[in-house]
């Protein structure tokens, strides 16, 4: 994780899957405002103290998330001031904004992390180097898996989106890695595949590849 303080009333963060894995948190937690997520944010807002002098103590904060490639988000943490509109402390990428809702609130202190959801979403985002790699898992999985997926294209590689169905997708997490490799599962990360990739299938891909 790297920590950067931008000015007296704001800090970044940039944090990758590793990071993530290493703390054992998704950021997809973070919008649920746990008691996991609340640890995990005073956690890095600690060490935003002790390595650059950033005090949000009782201090209310505008969080802001957004993708800088597929494996990295970045945070934006700002002490909100009397000039900031407090109706939006929660922002993700301006396509974001326009396409999705969030239950917004401001930030009283670090004991305080309300950042919900309309709508819960469980995202899986999975790569592989060729696209018999993912016809090959389609043939596996299309008779187990029916939620929402999209296939995309992304700096020579193949990014499959799947939705939550009726099954736990993370129980199959040991066959997908057979043949691709996971990447920070979120709303955040599937907008920047909408923005920077290629959509190669836009709704049931797994089904499509499957009978090619």
């Amino acid at each position: 994780m790297k920590i950067e303080r931008i000015s007296e009333n704001q800090i970044k963060f940039l944090l990758t899957n590793k990071d993530l894995e290493e703390r054992e948190i998704k950021l997809s937690e973070l919008a649920q405002g746990s008691e996991k997520a609340q640890s995990f944010f005073r956690e890095i807002m600690t060490e935003a103290m002790l390595d650059c002098g950033f005090d949000a103590s009782n201090t209310p904060l505008m969080i802001e998330a957004m993708p800088v490639n597929i494996d990295t988000v970045m945070i934006i943490v700002s002490k909100v001031t009397k000039e900031m509109d407090i109706n939006k402390t929660v922002s993700l990428s301006p396509k974001s904004l326009d396409e999705r809702k969030f239950k917004q609130s401001s930030l009283k202190n670090l004991q305080d992390i309300n950042l919900i959801e309309e709508e819960e979403n469980d995202i899986y985002i999975y790569s592989f180097k060729s696209l018999d790699d993912v016809i090959s898992l389609s043939n596996i999985m299309v008779d187990s898996y029916n939620g929402r997926n999209i296939l995309y294209k992304y700096k020579d590689n193949y990014f499959l989106s799947m939705e939550k169905d009726n099954m736990n997708i993370e129980n199959l997490d040991s066959i997908i890695l057979e043949y691709g490799q996971k990447h920070i599962s979120n709303i955040i990360s599937k907008y920047y595949l909408d923005e920077h990739g290629e959509t190669i299938i836009k709704q049931d891909a797994i089904n499509i590849l499957a009978n090619l």
